[in-house]
């Protein structure tokens, strides 16, 4: 059945609430990337922060986040990332230990997907070309990925113009843009195949914000689990709940 609109795409619920205990609802690891260049300093406009990679302490952090997961044997039946670099990068260092026993085990897939980028602003926003990503990131599947260059990016500079002649936020303040994005980036994990039941997704900050804050979107179990949900992710941040799309 089609969601209109105007009506919540998703419900969310804790992890050991009764729902989620007995009717087996799947899980979602939400994950925000590492910390880039573009965070050092708040860098958001420097050219040299186009599609920002993490920063030699972003990829520590992902390695202690590797490490805590493996101790606490999470078990990942499918990686979904942002195709930015930082999201990337923060999806491979943290799961490496899961990619290490892939020849062990079976293959965990690990998929680009456009929806989940980060609201698009500035210069750390835009997408480099998908063959330069192909290449960099071999083990990503980027198959839905439709556009060589960045599609959201281009709608926004034909509305406001380049980055030399706008300075100001773009996609922030397009609320009825971001809510079909964040309705299509849950409708990308409910169509995974059922038997990924516990699935990683590495994406941003304020992208999480619109995500988990507006009621015309989601839907909360309780006000504890909204209050987890809702307040600011730190790099490297990773929150599990149990979900079922409305």
């Amino acid at each position: 059945m089609a969601t209109s609109l105007s009506n919540p795409v998703v419900r969310i619920h804790a992890l050991n609430c009764p729902k989620a205990k007995t009717t087996n609802l799947r899980v979602v690891h939400i994950i925000r990337h590492a910390e880039g260049f573009h965070n050092v300093n708040n860098d958001y406009k420097n050219p040299d922060n186009l599609d920002a990679q993490l920063t030699p302490h972003g990829i520590s952090q992902c390695k202690e986040l590797s490490q805590k997961l493996e101790e606490e044997k999470l078990h990942v039946d499918a990686i979904i990332s942002s195709p930015m670099r930082r999201a990337l990068q923060t999806a491979h260092h943290s799961f490496g230990h899961v990619f290490e026993c892939q020849v062990k085990r079976h293959n965990v897939p690990f998929v680009a997907c456009e929806h989940w980028r980060e609201t698009v602003n500035y210069v750390c926003d835009v997408r480099l070309p998908l063959s330069t990503l192909s290449n960099d990131f071999p083990s990503v599947d980027f198959a839905r990925i439709e556009h060589e260059h960045d599609p959201i990016w281009k709608v926004y500079e034909e509305k406001h113009g380049s980055l030399d002649d706008y300075q100001k936020v773009r996609e922030s303040v397009d609320d009825e843009g971001l809510d079909k994005r964040v309705r299509n980036a849950w409708k990308t994990i409910a169509e995974r195949p059922a038997i990924e039941r516990s699935i990683a997704v590495v994406s941003h900050s304020a992208f999480f914000r619109h995500m988990f804050t507006r009621p015309e979107l989601v839907i909360y179990e309780d006000a504890d689990v909204e209050e987890y949900m809702s307040t600011g992710f730190e790099n490297c941040e990773m929150r599990s709940v149990a979900f079922e799309i409305i």
